[in-house]
């Protein structure tokens, strides 16, 4: 990025902080944050030293004139001239300023890290949504619909851990040190820096997990496998069974484009991630779809009469949409 970018992306930096970014601005700032994982970082920072500042002028204000009289108290007035005197003076506030605003900025960000209270957040796509969501350390969360995710307001411990019920794409900012846990029930992800995938909802039975890229480590009971990438888990709920297999991710991270591939894919489960998207009711026998399977694509800008009349053409049905409810049998 050259000088001049730099200087429009602090500027856009700095009204999306003071809640003053416009559609414009709010797009650019999502692109310059898409470019580079530090960036996030750097958003986050100059956030918090913004409100640390915001919050604490008075006193930065106070401090900033001790310093200013403890440097005064140095000068030897009698030995300097009167006009040399003035021009010190200007200079040396110049430095304080500088100087003390600097140090300031980083004392509050540090004094404010240590004592604030954390708190933990929970953030809700419900049914017809996806959301996005950054955390405190910069990662970048997608959270299908009918999906949740509680976290801290900031990580404070050694391991950053969140908790998810539904479907999330994670990409999550490296440390080594700090590890990123993603709990859902008694299963556990650990995560160092990565991309992937993870769906649980409850109603499926199973949680599936699908690496695009890093590292990531399963953890369940006793059980404790890496995952590497193009490879997914799937860890059976009701009998604790887990089965790693290699998967093309494309398809299990689509969604967040707004578009759900399936192969050879339940009708079951198609109508159960339709109800999600549209925010409706399909009422249909389920013994009697236990045994179809279809292979398509759902795209989530698309009326969802259309879908089923692609189903038709799979799976011969007849179906009856009222409002939010929508009633399928087989032809």
């Amino acid at each position: 990025m050259n000088e001049k970018n730099t200087e429009n992306i602090d500027q856009v930096i700095l009204h999306f902080i003071q809640g003053n970014a416009d559609q414009e601005e709010k797009a650019t700032l999502m692109n310059w944050l898409n470019e580079n994982p530090e960036n996030r970082k750097k958003l986050f920072k100059e956030k918090d030293i913004w409100n640390a500042a915001e919050i604490d002028s008075d006193r930065l204000k106070a401090l900033e004139n001790n310093e200013w009289l403890e440097l005064e108290k140095r000068i030897n007035i009698s030995k300097v001239k009167q006009g040399y005197f003035k021009e010190l003076i200007k200079i040396a506030a110049i430095i304080v300023v500088a100087l003390g605003v600097g140090w300031m900025s980083h004392y509050i960000y540090s004094e404010r890290a240590s004592t604030r209270k954390v708190e933990m957040r929970t953030v809700e796509a419900i049914k017809g949504q996806i959301k996005e969501v950054f955390l405190a350390d910069g990662t970048h969360v997608w959270l299908n619909a009918g999906s949740q995710l509680s976290f801290p307001s900031d990580f404070t411990e050694k391991n950053r851990e969140i908790s998810l019920r539904g479907e999330a794409y994670f990409e999550v900012t490296s440390s080594e040190k700090n590890p990123f846990l993603v709990k859902t029930g008694n299963h556990t992800v650990k995560v160092t820096g990565t991309k992937f995938n993870i769906c649980e909802y409850p109603e499926d039975k199973m949680i599936e997990t699908t690496l695009v890229e890093g590292k990531v480590k399963i953890i369940s009971g006793n059980f404790f496998k890496d995952l590497y990438p193009g490879e997914q888990a799937t860890f059976y709920t009701e009998t604790a069974e887990v089965l790693i297999g290699e998967k093309d991710f494309d398809i299990y991270t689509a969604w967040r484009e707004g578009r759900y591939e399936f192969r050879n894919e339940s009708v079951d489960k198609v109508f159960k991630i339709m109800e999600r998207w549209w925010d409706v009711e399909i009422d249909y026998p389920q013994d009697e779809f236990k045994y179809e399977y279809i292979s398509g694509v759902l795209r989530k800008h698309k009326p969802i009469e259309q879908h089923f009349e692609v189903i038709n053409e799979l799976v011969p049905i007849n179906y009856q949409v009222d409002k939010d409810n929508i009633t399928v049998k087989l032809k």
